[in-house]
């Protein structure tokens, strides 16, 4: 048989796929839309166009406002945006005749960034040019509209665009001036805009030793606002207020204003002010005054300290109170830092604790324990033994004790002294020698 032109040529285009149900017509069947497609313009069978010009630029739902628009090559010849990475300088994008920037991961963008946490279309650079004097008379009569130079638009991207490390909000135009720093999402790239010196932003008037100052004067307030501190102050000034007040007005008013009204839930500024001061006691310095509560119930301060990871400390303190149930209340703190700084936090819960039973304030009045006679016990806790230590740390604990208690000469040790001590000791008849013994032994271990 001969074979036709139109057997021909479907050998060449194979048959499409029967559309399936729900979905619709493949991309390339698809039938173009009336005025989108060129005059004359053909696509093959196969789907594909033969030449395909550039993408075109596509801003999405961006349109350009109307106060923007393209300056002159003289004004705008000296704006570009250079981009740095690692402290070198990659690039430089021009804005002479360019009314807008898009800045996005997509190909067609103005400025192409492959990094990942850029969005296709991230942020928007929009230039409004200087105003004419006919724009400048019609404007100060209709409104007021944005200052002549650059403004950033984020195009609501998922990462944000950061001018100067503040994330700038999304769909909102931010005035960028010369000198100042962009990024875009997660990307290391910086981009300075760079231009004449008239666009920069205006410098305080004020020096480094000056700003510097003022930076520790609003830091020390804003520590006395956290910690109730300026409440003595604002005290000050009312009663100042109502001192002037009562001199203005001579007349008697049985200490009540004519338009005073009772107020049932109304809080007593004195006990309020009076709880203040009685934090503030223990706030400023917790430590001492967990030091002092231990030393007034005859006690002993123990911290203890377990890690916790890499710079994460846990410390403890055992109270010498005990709770509803009859077992010893316990103070914890965790802190992520120094060791210092996680005693101090532990000390302030510690004071918490004791405060809210009413204990921590108790001076002459209050309730204390029996005073435990260390020497009946030659100095050692009953929960102390000697066989399991093998840091030294009971035998300092009992020396610090004896200190206190008065019975160990403060006068430095030396090897004749001590040499002194073990013959006479031996040669008398002690009950315990050999606990004294090794008492003396470390004092030469510590000498050497």
């Amino acid at each position: 048989p001969e074979i036709t032109a139109a057997s021909l040529s479907s050998f060449r285009s194979p048959a499409s796929p029967p559309p399936q149900p729900g979905k619709g017509p493949t991309p390339s069947r698809r039938a173009a839309s009336p005025g989108t497609e060129a005059p004359g313009k053909q696509i093959p069978e196969g789907g594909r166009e033969s030449n395909v010009g550039p993408c075109p630029l596509v801003l999405p739902e961006y349109e350009e406002p109307p106060w923007g628009g393209c300056p002159s090559e003289e004004e705008s010849s000296g704006y570009s945006l250079e981009t740095v990475k690692g402290g070198a300088v990659l690039d430089r994008v021009s804005f002479t005749g360019r009314s807008r920037l898009l800045v996005g991961r997509a190909p067609n963008c103005d400025l192409s960034l492959a990094h990942p946490c850029v969005s296709r279309h991230h942020a928007v650079l929009q230039r409004r040019p200087p105003r004419s004097s006919a724009e400048g008379e019609e404007e100060s009569l209709a409104s007021e509209s944005p200052e002549p130079g650059l403004y950033v638009y984020d195009l609501n991207s998922a990462h944000g665009t950061f001018l100067n490390k503040a994330r700038v909000p999304p769909r909102t135009y931010c005035r960028v001036r010369v000198g100042h720093v962009l990024r875009f999402g997660g990307s290391s790239r910086l981009f300075i805009l760079q231009g004449p010196e008239e666009d920069q932003e205006p410098e305080s008037e004020l020096t480094v030793t000056q700003l510097k100052e003022l930076r520790k004067q609003q830091q020390a307030k804003l520590e006395k606002t956290m910690l109730g501190d300026d409440s003595d102050e604002e005290q000050k000034e009312i009663e100042i207020k109502k001192s002037e007040n009562s001199r203005n007005d001579l007349s008697c008013s049985w200490g009540m204003g004519e338009d005073a009204e009772e107020e049932e839930g109304e809080e007593n500024p004195i006990a309020i002010e009076f709880q203040e001061d009685q934090e503030a006691f223990y706030l400023k310095d917790p430590k001492k005054a967990l030091q002092g509560f231990f030393d007034r119930e005859g006690e002993e301060l123990e911290y203890e300290f377990d890690s916790h990871g890499t710079g994460t400390w846990l410390c403890r303190v055992k109270l010498p109170i005990d709770d509803a149930s009859g077992k010893q209340l316990v103070a914890e703190a965790i802190h992520s830092g120094k060791k210092k700084e996680a005693m101090i936090q532990c000390s302030l819960e510690a004071c918490r604790i004791l405060d809210a039973r009413g204990v921590l304030r108790q001076e002459a009045v209050s309730r204390k324990r029996k005073a435990k006679n260390w020497e009946e016990e030659d100095f050692y806790d009953s929960d102390d033994d000697i066989f399991l230590d093998r840091t030294g740390v009971i035998e300092q604990k009992r020396l610090n004790r004896m200190k206190k208690a008065g019975k160990i000469d403060e006068k430095p040790e030396t090897y004749d002294s001590l040499i002194f001590k073990t013959k006479t000791i031996l040669s008398s008849n002690l009950i315990d020698k050999s606990r004294i013994i090794n008492e003396i032994a470390l004092k030469i271990a510590l000498v050497n």
